[in-house]
């Protein structure tokens, strides 16, 4: 079970807070939504950032696009490969998850996190995409939501072609699958379902991006 972050965890969030903020300066991320239009992310409340995967940067972009919030992350075991890195990673706000196993401990963890009121980032594709195509959404993002009621915020963003361009992000309308779903003990085929709907609402936001890129 996650507790309330103590002080020691607040401080070194606030260190990569600090740190995504520099990246915004790199990054230059351009945010618009679904329709082309410019936004800014100054989403308040809970919240779970669910956007696809194109490499390591992926959650530092995230980070400096949500650079006014703390952000937790949902992040593979293997990236805590060493007890010095878990630890540090835990405490900056990363919750480590086994993806050979269905990591209810993790889940459970999100869960908590995004009752408290934080904003949760994690890839639901659950692996690095090394093109432009999309992987099928996985449950996890969609199991979290349900249990917390927090809303989904789906990404997307490629990689540029030189590594001084731009990034530009598309952001989605926040999808809420707690509204959809009300029912206590959801089957496998109302995840499904929705898991199909979060995925729909990735594709949108990727053609956006090839639109307006």
């Amino acid at each position: 079970m996650v507790t309330k972050p103590n002080r020691l965890r607040y401080f070194l969030m606030d260190c990569a807070h600090f740190i995504y903020l520099v990246l915004w300066l790199w990054f230059r991320p351009r945010v618009i939504d679904a329709t082309g239009n410019t936004t800014t992310p100054n989403w308040k409340g809970s919240g779970i950032v669910a956007a696809n995967h194109t490499g390591f940067s992926d959650p530092f972009l995230l980070g400096s696009v949500f650079w006014r919030r703390r952000m937790f992350f949902l992040t593979a075991k293997e990236v805590m490969a060493t007890p010095a890195r878990e630890f540090w990673l835990k405490k900056a706000g990363c919750i480590k998850i086994d993806r050979s196993i269905s990591d209810m401990v993790a889940i459970r963890n999100c869960v908590t996190v995004c009752q408290q009121g934080n904003l949760l980032g994690m890839f639901p594709e659950g692996r690095i995409q090394t093109d432009s195509n999309t992987d099928a959404v996985k449950s996890g993002a969609i199991l979290i939501a349900l249990q917390s009621s927090a809303p989904i915020l789906p990404l997307y963003s490629q990689k540029p072609n030189k590594w001084w361009q731009r990034r530009l992000v598309v952001m989605g309308e926040p999808f809420y699958p707690a509204e959809q779903c009300a029912k206590k003990f959801p089957s496998m085929q109302d995840i499904q379902q929705l898991s199909a709907q979060l995925q729909t609402k990735i594709e949108e936001c990727k053609k956006a991006y090839e639109s307006h890129h």
